[in-house]
């Protein structure tokens, strides 16, 4: 099946009915910033401040998260001076992220598809996943991370690649886990045969972390690795829900759920084996998955936007569904990523993301989830994580399939050459 020929410009542009839906997908957020809703909000204020007063983290006070998170915690307590004033100042910063990152979303389906139904794709399932996501999405800081990543993406697809190495080392030193992205974005340079790219990206790269020069001076901004490294089993990951789900059939018994420092985990001897089991499978399985798009790209590089999506899910996916800590704000680093994959190819895996994306909001609805989840809910964790895992394993086959099929296709081509060459003679 050829390509669709691209749209007019004049198609290509968003128009009053664009702008009007991007103003109704935003507003039930901005209202919901006003919620009285805590979260870990305290937590970004209370660092935030100390900050202000002129505490040093890692120093005068633990500080769990890589440093541009903080300074984006900065401003709101700066302005508010209270937790009940900062509170609604950071969700509304968090609404013109959600807003930035739907505009994306909307000119990129426009860009692709014109005035067609398939343009609003993204965007729609976007908004929708946003609104139930609410709780997570405007009460973590998950979403600046996410959206610099999502604009990395879109302006590693128009070879803006020294944008595209800023946002992406924004990203990563608010959040770190767009680090997996980085062999991908500068595989793609590299394929497209100019190593003036690459140097470009490299460039935006080390722009984006140049502020961490001065920084060390004063702020041992590393130390956040080690908080990392000391934490257990978390309950909703991928390990954590199958050993809950044995213990909920009464097939392992020394499994308790705890409390911890930063979230709820399974502790026990069954528990700690399945932590060192997994942390084994997060590394490999991530190597893996970044490898097969490596793979992928050396063989073909991604031109379009939603193929280049398609590639870095890959990496994400593995690093979101294998780590012994899978939080419900994770599924944010994932969902605009997939809203892009939805522009063309198989709906299947990005569908499927959004999906676990949903059934996040409904593991905690009714739950008992401060002492342990019962059968139904634990279900509903196990249905989530198994939609992530079969998401990841689709995009693998898909990005396998596709550069074998190049290989193939050259294959016959030399093969052909020789006997072509002879009936020339």
């Amino acid at each position: 099946m050829s390509a669709p020929s691209p749209p007019e410009p004049s198609a290509s542009r968003l128009g009053p009915w664009h702008w009007g839906a991007l103003a109704v997908s935003v507003a039930p957020l901005a209202l919901y910033a006003f919620s009285s809703r805590v979260k870990d909000l305290e937590l970004y204020f209370n660092t935030a401040r100390s900050f202000l007063a002129g505490a040093t983290p890692n120093q005068d006070f633990r500080f769990e998260y890589p440093p541009y998170a903080l300074l984006w915690f900065v401003p709101a307590a700066w302005l508010g001076g209270t937790l009940k004033a900062f509170v609604p100042l950071f969700g509304l910063q968090l609404t013109l992220f959600d807003a930035f990152s739907k505009w994306l979303l909307l000119s990129e389906g426009t860009r692709r598809w014109g005035r067609s139904a398939r343009a609003w794709l993204p965007f729609a399932v976007y908004s929708v996943a946003s609104w139930i996501q609410s709780v997570h999405y405007l009460k973590r800081y998950d979403l600046i991370p996410a959206t610099f990543t999502l604009a990395a993406l879109v302006a590693l697809s128009r070879r803006r690649d020294v944008l595209a190495g800023l946002a992406l080392s924004v990203g990563i030193v608010t959040k770190l886990y767009p680090v997996v992205l980085v062999p991908l974005a500068l595989a793609v340079c590299w394929r497209r045969g100019s190593w003036g790219a690459a140097r470009r990206l490299v460039l935006g790269l080390a722009l984006g972390v140049l502020p961490l020069v001065p920084l060390s001076a004063f702020w041992p901004w590393w130390g956040f690795a080690s908080f990392h490294v000391e934490r257990g089993l978390q309950v909703e990951s991928l390990g954590a829900s199958l050993l809950w789900a044995l213990h909920l059939l009464g097939w392992v018994r020394d499994v308790a759920w705890v409390h911890a420092t930063a979230a709820f985990e399974l502790h026990g001897a069954a528990a700690e084996w399945v932590k060192d089991a997994t942390r084994w499978t997060w590394v490999v399985g991530s190597l893996a998955s970044a490898a097969v798009g490596l793979w992928a790209v050396r063989r073909r590089a991604p031109e379009r936007v939603e193929d280049l999506a398609r590639l870095a899910l890959l990496p994400l996916v593995a690093f979101v569904v294998l780590n012994p800590v899978l939080s419900p704000q994770y599924l944010v680093w994932l969902t605009g990523v997939a809203g892009l994959a939805l522009l063309s190819g198989s709906r299947w895996a990005p569908i499927a993301i959004f999906v676990a994306a949903v059934i996040t909001r409904g593991i905690f609805a009714g739950s008992t989830y401060g002492t342990g989840i019962g059968p139904l809910h634990a279900m509903l964790l196990l249905v989530r994580n198994g939609l992530l895992l079969a998401a990841g394993f689709a995009l693998a086959r898909e990005a396998w399939r596709s550069a074998a099929s190049l290989d193939g296709a050259s294959a016959r081509g030399t093969q052909d050459a020789p006997a072509e060459a002879g009936e020339g003679r």
